[in-house]
């Protein structure tokens, strides 16, 4: 628990050793866990480079969650089946379904859906459909319990509990999974942790804006970006984010993907691009276009119109429960964060011939107002001038930037 107590999570103590703790923290390289392979909840056909959730997998914590304390896991199933449900947005209730649809613009097949595209029907698509699996409540508890904890297709108690991040200066360990039957699950630390400091894990290890290029086991982990981490866990991941950004025509065709990591620097607190592109591409990582800029500049007018129209509305945030009309509101923040840098930085560039994009960093090309004064430090925020709603596709966009506490 956070010594705060503001939330859960899985910290180094900082008493004596007598007390239980220790006086010195966690040592580089020291194992922090190391869990027997009889505790583990695991699919008979288990394989080491399976990374995708698959059908046995599920099967068996379905079986798992039925047998309940005949189970020979029934101190950790019963752990899982007390855990709250909706907080993953395939639970949500159908006003939230609703609203988190007009958000994404996914409403119906047309130009400019955003990502996540499987976020509000992955029980019936991936355990109804492709596992033929029955819907009963403990099926849906097994089902999002397994999903939003797993480790590729293992059940890993006590890992489980730790949180997410991707940021190199708070991530100080790594996992790993037994290559064979029979092996232990084990967790390492990357660095010294210090006693009271929170010991933190990758959701979506060897994603886009990976840092340690040294690291080799990235075949049996999950790489994706933010909108990934927000339709399986239901949360808002912190910098770096790595965004995937499909583009549509008017009929619906895929016709491009934008990607990009977008950073916040250590020293200013503001938002930057640190790449454009796939990560370890062997191709040229590709800059946006003038046709991507644009539809980024039509979801942007269209989700502060929609913020201006809904956001205030009483009626319809009491519809749903809090938790999710306010998980909605963050992603879209995210959204229109993300989209409005990625616009800024490619207007402000010079042409592509002077420069090498697979080094790209936004912070090489300022912009002309980034010496204004603004003594307000932290995560940007995003808020519409009271002309958006008669915004035009073509004219700037209608967000403003700033380094403000959220």
């Amino acid at each position: 628990m956070d010594p705060t107590g503001q939330y859960r999570g899985v910290f180094v103590k900082n008493v004596g050793e007598d007390g239980g703790g220790t006086v010195d923290g966690i040592e580089e390289d020291d194992i922090i866990c190391k869990i027997p392979w009889d505790l583990i909840v695991k699919p008979p056909n288990y394989h080491y480079n399976d990374y995708d959730t698959n059908c046995d997998a599920l099967r068996e914590m379905y079986h798992q969650f039925q047998l309940g304390d005949q189970s020979r896991y029934a101190p950790y199933i019963n752990y899982l089946k007390n855990q709250p449900a909706g907080r993953i947005p395939s639970e949500w209730s159908a006003e939230g379904k609703q609203l988190l649809r007009k958000v994404l613009n996914q409403e119906e097949r047309k130009k400019g859906r955003l990502p996540p595209f499987d976020a509000l029907d992955r029980f019936e698509r991936v355990w109804m459909e492709e596992c033929e699996g029955e819907d009963t409540p403990l099926a849906r508890a097994a089902f999002f319990q397994f999903t939003s904890r797993d480790e590729d297709t293992l059940m890993v108690p006590f890992y489980d509990m730790h949180n997410h991040s991707n940021d190199p200066k708070k991530l100080n360990t790594v996992p790993y999974k037994p290559e064979k039957k029979g092996q232990d699950f084990t967790m390492h630390a990357t660095r010294d942790i210090l006693p009271g400091e929170q010991i933190l894990i990758s959701y979506n290890r060897c994603h886009g804006c990976w840092f340690d290029e040294d690291y080799n086991d990235c075949d049996t982990k999950s790489y994706g970006g933010t909108d990934f981490l927000f339709s399986q866990f239901g949360f808002v991941e912190d910098y770096p984010q790595f965004w995937k950004l499909p583009q549509y025509n008017d009929i619906g065709k895929l016709f491009d993907t934008v990607v990009f990591c977008l950073d916040r620097d250590d020293d200013d607190g503001e938002l930057f691009i640190r790449r454009f592109g796939d990560n370890y591409s062997d191709e040229d990582y590709e800059m946006p276009l003038d046709e991507n800029v644009q539809l980024f500049k039509e979801q942007l007018n269209r989700l502060i119109q929609l913020k201006d129209a809904l956001e205030s509305n009483e009626e319809l945030m009491k519809s749903m429960p809090s938790y999710e009309w306010e998980t909605i509101w963050a992603y879209h923040k995210a959204l229109t964060t993300a989209m409005t840098i990625a616009v800024e930085t490619v207007e402000r560039l010079p042409p592509l011939s002077e420069f090498d994009s697979r080094d790209f960093d936004s912070r090489d090309f300022p912009s002309s107002d980034d010496d204004d004064d603004n003594d307000s430090k932290g995560h940007p925020a995003y808020k519409s001038s009271s002309d958006d709603n008669n915004a035009g596709v073509d004219g700037d966009i209608k967000v403003d930037i700033r380094k403000e506490e959220l």
